[in-house]
């Protein structure tokens, strides 16, 4: 099990479950990545590649208003709904989506910030940075890694910092 590490669910476990694809984001990960981002109190958040809802529920927990959960394997949307109803978090704070993070982003959501943690391989990640370019003016987006992870030349413009913590990398973006 992974826990939230700070605000209003400090403490409380998540429950992960035997996904093999599945890598949940590491404590040590996401106190860098929070962080870096300071600040999220009353923030619109999505949650991409959700998995465990890890990082929108940690989000949802240090003061964001409302998140949104992307992800299309059916096993993790029902982990996700798990972890939503042992916070006790409120319908109205968070929504789940199970969709393909592409076909999602094709709608042109609206958000502050964007968290994407796709799988290592994932075989779109020049089609994810397209779709990320035609979000919003001033939309942050937190890219999650491999540590030699490649970002496009055409979007490198839009990186504010990137750190990296053992094998993972963080890449923070501002569309």
């Amino acid at each position: 099990m992974i826990r939230i590490i700070s605000g209003l669910y400090r403490g409380h476990k998540i429950k992960t479950n035997n996904n093999p694809s599945l890598r949940p984001t590491q404590d040590r990960v996401k106190e860098t990545l929070f962080s870096v981002l300071n600040d999220i109190e009353n923030y619109q958040v999505i949650d991409l590649f959700a998995g465990t809802g890890s990082l929108g529920l940690e989000a949802l927990s240090r003061g964001a208003r409302f998140c949104t959960m992307v992800e299309k394997d059916a096993r993790q949307v029902q982990l996700i709904q798990e972890n939503i109803n042992r916070l006790g978090i409120k319908e109205g704070n968070v929504e789940i989506l199970r969709i393909d993070v592409l076909r999602f982003l094709s709608m042109k959501p609206e958000a502050d910030l964007i968290f994407a943690d796709p799988p290592y391989k994932y075989r779109y990640l020049d089609r994810l940075f397209q779709e990320f370019e035609k979000l919003s003016e001033g939309t942050k987006i937190v890219l999650e890694g491999n540590k030699n992870i490649e970002i496009p030349p055409f979007f490198m413009t839009k990186m504010i910092s990137q750190k990296v913590i053992g094998e993972t990398s963080l890449s923070f973006f501002r569309v």
